[in-house]
């Protein structure tokens, strides 16, 4: 049977939201419980490499484009974004005889709430793990440099429903910074029968609305979807057992990146004759043909492998379902694990590397050649310069495999671009040991000691000629010398792993300096500026500690009030600041960012405005004026 047989009915409800468009614009959702038994709905995003995606404990993927921040976005920080929504899909044949396709995602409405949109129960919330143990979420039981682990199940029954499989699900995520794993994020389900008979010819799968387009080109969020959808080109790669998309036009090339996600593999007890399938629709198709479970079941066990071939752009919305089958009949109590991942790539050819060695580390049960792990490191802004202090724990690390120390030297990198990948850092300065290896510098330059708080950093050095204001992202790394005589290249830790975002700049005043606003007169735009409106700021500098700042117009009409504590300041509150995978963010602590934007949320206009900062401390009051021009 074809999809265009296939026998719908109107009866799910899964178009519920059909009220909205497609692309109708709702409220971002928060965490909630529906079940007073059950663990709450939650979303966390990864942000230790370069794929930033978005993973639920209700086995829904990407966050079905609800805010302008990362779906499934690479490079992260780039705002590409290739995922509107994915799910995982497990379908069998239960004690009853009723075909069931337990879904964590199914065809929808871009902006709706992802909670509403999967048959899966939270069991438990996210539980972060990591190796690094610089993070805070270090663990012996980790896999990898990021763990998200979760649980759910299909039930109790959601939805309009009436049949179940009673299977729980173990999920559990991993990724690694290192040049070459960067790119991937990998998924491993483990489901198993909790329910009280066998469940038949088991089909496991995961659905997908891939949608490649640049999001920082809108001023507003989200753009209509003619902007968005029917722009899509797609590849399925059989010998990787992956489906690969990108803009049709690249977004006149705003979005040169790929996305894909690939099924990796599985384990059973029992060996399995398994085959892949791959099927796509268009999603204005399913819109008016709304499907039942028996409808689903079929397009995960056809054995088919659709052609791309006749998609066209501007014509076609196709949404995409890869899935694995069957599997040995599951008696109660017994599991498969289901591995896919989420993968990225500059283009055609890193995509299919990056699948590559995500399947290579899946074959190698996630165990993949490791470089030596930094230890913990400080960045301190001031103004015109950083000063980067680090430990020397690298240097007491034994090989992983050769269990030999290995150590060789210390590498920093710099760049200047949003959403950068590794190989878009700038190394300004490498140090390694004296060893006849490399360019033995030694590291005596850089030693000397310095204690912050209980921790003691064996090195510090200064990045020098940086422009204050503007924003720098600066990653530390060590590497090691490898085994040459073996034939193996030198490794370094992973540059995505210590990236932090830092913005040079005056430190808190002593001495009563002169507060200043800059750039002054601000000209429509700064050179930090990005590229929406909202994303344009001056700043004020030479701010004590502690102030409230007050800005005025020339009438006296009080325009913006803002409370600054440079102890605790991040500038979060800006969106040409915000960033959604820095976990470290280093800001001196004299400056302080205004968008620009009114008390009542409005843009100002052009005009020479008042400032009055008020030191809480001491209780004195600097007053000055700026003029901005539209």
């Amino acid at each position: 049977m074809t999809k265009s047989q296939l026998a719908v009915a109107f009866t799910i409800l899964f178009w519920a939201n059909a009220a909205v468009a497609h692309d109708a614009p709702v409220a971002e959702e928060s965490p909630v419980s529906l079940l007073s038994d059950a663990a709450p709905f939650v979303r966390k995003q990864t942000d230790g490499n370069a794929m930033g995606l978005v993973i639920s404990n209700y086995g829904f993927f990407g966050n079905n484009f609800v805010t302008r921040n990362p779906s499934m976005e690479y490079p992260l920080g780039s705002e590409i974004d290739h995922l509107i929504r994915a799910g995982l899909w497990v379908g069998a044949i239960n004690a009853d005889g009723d075909t069931v396709v337990s879904t964590g995602s199914i065809s929808g409405y871009w902006g709706t709430s992802t909670s509403q949109a999967t048959e899966f129960t939270p069991q438990m919330t996210i539980k972060e793990r990591s190796i690094l143990i610089t993070s805070r979420s270090y663990s012996k039981d980790a896999i990898s440099e990021q763990d998200f682990v979760t649980l759910y199940t299909d039930y109790p029954k959601r939805g309009t429903n009436d049949h179940i499989l009673g299977v729980s699900v173990h999920q559990e995520s991993y990724l690694w910074s290192y040049r070459f794993a960067e790119a991937f994020v990998i998924v491993s389900f483990t489901i198993k029968n909790e329910s009280e008979g066998s469940l038949r010819n088991p089909y496991l799968g995961i659905f997908a609305e891939l949608a490649t387009g640049w999001k920082g080109q809108y001023d507003t969020w989200r753009p209509s979807g003619s902007a968005w959808f029917r722009k899509k080109v797609l590849e399925y790669f059989p010998d990787l057992m992956m489906i690969g998309e990108h803009h049709y036009t690249y977004d006149m090339g705003n979005a040169p990146s790929w996305g894909a996600i690939a099924i990796l593999g599985w384990h059973t007890v029992v060996p399995a004759n398994v085959r892949v399938n791959f099927n796509w629709w268009d999603w204005y198709w399913e819109r008016d043909n709304p499907m039942e479970d028996p409808d689903r079941y079929l397009l995960m066990s056809n054995g088919e492998v659709d052609h791309t071939d006749d998609i066209m752009p501007e014509r076609d919305d196709p949404v995409e379902l890869l899935s694995a089958g069957p599997f040995p009949e599951l008696a109660p109590g017994d599991s498969i694990v289901f591995v896919c991942a989420f993968i990225g790539g500059m283009d055609r050819a890193s995509l299919i590397q990056n699948a590559e060695w995500a399947h290579r580390a899946f074959d190698n049960n996630y165990v993949l050649p490791s470089p030596p792990q930094m230890g913990r490191f400080r960045i301190k802004p001031a103004s015109g310069k950083v000063t980067i202090y680090w430990d020397d724990y690298p240097e007491s690390q034994l090989d992983p495999f050769y269990q030999i120390p290995d150590f060789e030297g210390y590498r920093i990198y710099i760049t200047r671009k949003a959403g950068a990948t590794s190989k878009e850092f700038d190394l300004v300065r490498e140090l390694d040991i004296v060893d006849s290896i490399g360019y033995d510098t030694g590291l005596e330059s850089v030693r000397d000691s310095v204690w912050f708080g209980d921790t003691l950093y064996t090195y510090h050095t200064d990045i020098t000629n940086l422009k204050d204001g503007f924003k720098y992202w600066i990653a530390l790394t060590a590497f090691d010398r490898g085994m040459p005589e073996q034939g193996v290249e030198s490794m370094e830790s992973g540059v995505l792993a210590t990236r932090v975002l830092v913005i040079p700049g005056t430190p808190p005043a002593e001495n009563n300096e002169r507060v200043l606003v800059v750039p002054n007169p601000y000209r429509g735009k700064a050179v930090w500026d990005g590229a929406r409106d909202r994303e344009k700021y001056v700043w004020f500098i030479n701010l004590p500690k502690r102030a409230t700042i007050r800005i005025y117009t020339l009438s006296g009409d009080l325009v913006k009030t803002i409370e600054f504590d440079g102890t605790t300041y991040d500038a979060k509150d800006i969106q040409g600041l915000a960033t959604a995978n820095e976990r470290l963010l280093a800001i001196p602590g004299g400056i302080c960012a205004w968008d620009l934007i009114s008390e009542k949320d409005q843009a100002v206009a052009s005009g020479l405005y008042i400032f009055a900062v008020e030191d809480k401390d001491t209780g004195a009051t600097q007053i000055g004026k700026f003029l901005i021009i539209r």
